[in-house]
């Protein structure tokens, strides 16, 4: 395996191996530049959560570090999981091993999509550090800059593009596999295991998400200023998180709300004739219509999503995820605070 290969083979390694370079390239330019003597100041006289201050400061550019790391492994994710979908259908689509090879490398994201979410994202990145207090007076002046805000002005765009890039890339991988619903072939009603794995991929983008959430969140809870950033920012990924999960099972669930309403049909024609030979006192085989009126009523039962309640519950716990980072961060912030004084 090539080098290059083993660097993007895993989102995981990845995300870990540019988060790992981007903080021990931070902490050398504090070492650097000598910051150290300040950050540890104050953190022993109490001024963690403080509006300004080198602290401050430095938790929030290792937070733009972490975030660096994770949005293009979250990115590649997306991408990988929408071919390995298609791959995993193969037998509900009826296509050979090569021709759903073909059609998963197939999956790419539109180029002028990329370039829309790009400047989308550099317009965001220009605007909301106006939404966290305090905003200081010459916000673009690299003269005013200390050198971790340094980090924050540098990695801030790339935080920006990255997450309208994540959210622009889940949005077209989750169209694709609704559109690629129209191409399976029969559904069986009573067996909708094949079709699960439309399910998988939402709720693996939905997680993706809620990483995004748990990170990005931690300077909401653990900084003051970022309220109202917090607040528009996590609003917009909790919708996009449910999206995901919807986006990708809208086609599937329109062709089984199809495949069970020409069932019905076929079972309510079937009812009609056997009123009529009721009615008419012919020759009837015992049953027909009590066997007919559970069957349509079976039918009736059928989820019109391919959605277990494994699946519900799920969701919930991604949705827990990031206060369960919030808590621990929380936590290590008490113990290392206290083991500074």
């Amino acid at each position: 395996m090539s080098r290059q290969r083993w660097f993007l083979d895993s989102p995981f390694r990845l995300g870990l191996v540019l988060a790992t370079l981007l903080i021990a390239g931070f902490l050398v330019w504090e070492t650097v530049f000598d910051r150290w003597p300040g950050i540890l100041y104050s953190a022993r006289t109490g001024l963690i959560g403080q509006p300004s201050g080198p602290l401050r400061d430095f938790r929030i550019a290792i937070l733009h570090c972490l975030l660096v790391g994770y949005l293009p492994a979250a990115f590649l994710a997306v991408v990988r999981g929408g071919r390995k979908t298609v791959r995993e259908l193969q037998g509900a689509l009826d296509c050979t091993p090569e021709e759903c090879d073909a059609l998963a490398v197939s999956l790419r994201l539109p180029v002028r999509g990329l370039v829309g979410a790009v400047l989308i994202g550099l317009v965001l990145a220009l605007g909301t550090p106006y939404l966290a207090s305090p905003v200081p007076d010459d916000l673009w002046n690299p003269v005013t800059w200390s050198a971790e805000v340094v980090w924050h002005r540098v990695l801030g765009p790339l935080v920006a593009v990255g997450s309208v890039a994540l959210v622009y890339a889940i949005l077209v991988v989750s169209g694709r596999m609704s559109r690629l619903a129209e191409d399976l072939k029969s559904i069986d009603l009573f067996d909708l295991r094949p079709l699960y794995p439309f399910t998988q991929l939402g709720l693996t983008n939905a997680l993706l998400l809620m990483g995004l959430v748990a990170i990005a969140g931690l300077m909401v809870l653990t900084e003051s200023g970022f309220g109202l950033l917090g607040l528009l920012v996590g609003t917009a990924i909790l919708t996009a998180a449910g999206l995901a999960v919807a986006l990708p099972l809208r086609g599937v669930h329109r062709r089984i709300t199809q495949a069970k309403a020409a069932e019905l049909e076929w079972v309510e024609a079937k009812l009609g004739e056997q009123r009529t030979v009721l009615k008419t006192g012919a020759d009837r085989t015992s049953g027909d219509l009590s066997d007919l009126a559970a069957y349509r009523d079976l039918v009736r039962s059928v989820r019109d999503w391919p959605i277990t309640t494994s699946s519900y519950v799920r969701f919930a716990l991604y949705l827990l995820i990031p206060v369960a980072s919030w808590a621990a961060a929380a936590l290590v912030e008490r113990v290392v605070d206290a083991w500074i004084s």
